[in-house]
């Protein structure tokens, strides 16, 4: 299958039908194991590399936000690697941790570098999430799922997962699908329906992320929809009155639903303001405490990729209070730990050139939904809290990459012109 890939011709106007078959896998291949999801990322770059190779197809590398990627991955190798407190450990990671970057490269210039493939990925993608969702709420209001999977606790569901991630999981790819209401011409054959389509999947994910019971995964989708639709009052101005009534309806569902289960409503809802009130000895408190401790004692360079974990252990900062050293719940804490203040910033000027690099070209374009869009992606991966899983861990990272590499080339797709596009090459 591999082999059709490499070997096929890829044309814009005409995809091979193995990258047909691989866009619509692609979404379940990243999404339902950990070890399907990472091999799937390394067998994508490499591929990629080879074609890149076999085309003398470049134009990839000279992106100022994959340069700077490159002179962090340097500064990991040369200074960083040789101060770990575990170097064979984090060897393993830093030699590995190309794949990332690689991986949404192949997605903007190769993968979803055609029209076509990007609504074959869409859909692919929302049959997924809508299995998801579907399975969740099975799981909701039976007590299992269909896999007879059983609750995690009373305000905390699973899904098909069998952990309590579900609305982690699906975070960055609900602001994948609503590009379905600008890509695919039945949901945008009329404004009407583009902002019903919108605001219908909105409310779902709300619903859905409200009803896994994960806090911080509904902080950041509440953010990031929150700017979607303040976006889209000033893009559809003539439609204002029916986005209002169509919030009113959502907040009158939403009342029910929590009326049903006034048990969530604490876990989700009210619980928030408890632990803001009482953050610093709350969970989360203690754990950024930890983090912090951590890097106070590897300031400038970090403890070692991948180390925050053994070193927060070995120190036994959070022994007293019968928690587990995972990760701080903070992705610049946890860099900030293990790469150190240098890595720290060489991630934050890669982080702002990518913004660059996805957001100008929307905004030259003055398509306002889809900066928007891109911004919410974004950020919900790259926002500094996180749940209950580290964006640095290769399972969510697949997710973050895939979310990266989607914006990149959607963005690119409104402003790269034909010639340049590596389907075109033909050798």
């Amino acid at each position: 299958f591999l082999l059709n890939i490499v070997m096929a011709p890829i044309r814009l106007s005409a995809p091979s039908s193995a990258v047909k078959v691989l866009v619509y896998l692609l979404p379940a291949l990243l999404l339902f194991s950990r070890a399907i999801a990472d091999i799937t990322v390394v067998l994508v770059a490499f591929t990629f590399l080879f074609i890149s190779y076999k085309n003398q197809y470049w134009p990839w590398l000279k992106q100022s936000w994959f340069v700077a990627f490159l002179v962090f991955n340097a500064y990991l190798i040369l200074l960083n690697l040789p101060q770990s407190s575990e170097p064979s450990e984090s060897l393993k990671y830093v030699l590995t941790f190309i794949r990332w970057p690689l991986f949404a490269m192949a997605l903007t210039y190769w993968i979803f570098d055609n029209s076509d493939i990007r609504r074959h990925f869409i859909i692919s993608l929302s049959i997924i999430t809508t299995f998801v969702v579907a399975d969740t709420l099975w799981q909701y209001l039976f007590g299992v799922d269909w896999f007879g999977i059983e609750r995690f606790t009373e305000t905390r569901l699973t899904g098909p997962f069998r952990s309590p991630i579900p609305g982690t999981m699906l975070l960055r790819l609900w602001f994948i699908v609503l590009f379905i209401a600008c890509l695919v011409p039945w949901f945008k054959y009329t404004t009407v329906r583009q902002i019903t389509s919108l605001m219908t999947i909105m409310s779902v994910g709300f619903v859905f992320t409200y009803l896994t019971g994960e806090r911080m995964a509904l902080i950041l989708y509440c953010a990031g929809a929150a700017v979607v639709f303040i976006t889209m009052l000033f893009t559809y101005r003539d439609y204002q009155r029916r986005l209002l009534s169509m919030v009113v309806i959502f907040v009158l569902s939403l009342g029910m639903i929590i009326l049903i289960s006034p048990d969530m409503l604490e876990r989700s809802i009210m619980s928030i303001g408890t632990k803001l009130s009482s953050f610093a000895e709350s969970d989360y408190g203690l754990v950024f405490k930890a983090g912090w401790q951590v890097w106070q004692d590897n300031w400038w360079f970090g403890s070692g990729l991948h180390t925050y974990q053994s070193v927060c252990e070995q120190q036994q900062l959070l022994a007293s209070t019968g928690m587990v050293c995972s990760h701080p719940h903070n992705l610049y804490l946890q860099l900030g730990a293990e790469t150190g203040v240098v890595g720290l910033v060489l991630f934050l000027i890669m982080l702002c050139l990518l913004y660059k690099q996805v957001l100008l070209p929307c905004i030259k374009a003055k398509n306002g939904l889809q900066t928007a869009l891109c911004f919410a992606l974004l950020t919900v991966s790259f926002w500094p809290l996180s749940g209950g899983i580290s964006v640095l861990s290769n399972w969510v990272a697949a997710l973050v990459w895939l979310g990266v590499g989607w914006a990149l080339a959607v963005s690119r797709a409104s402003a790269v012109t034909p010639h340049e596009h590596l389907s075109h090459t033909n050798h």
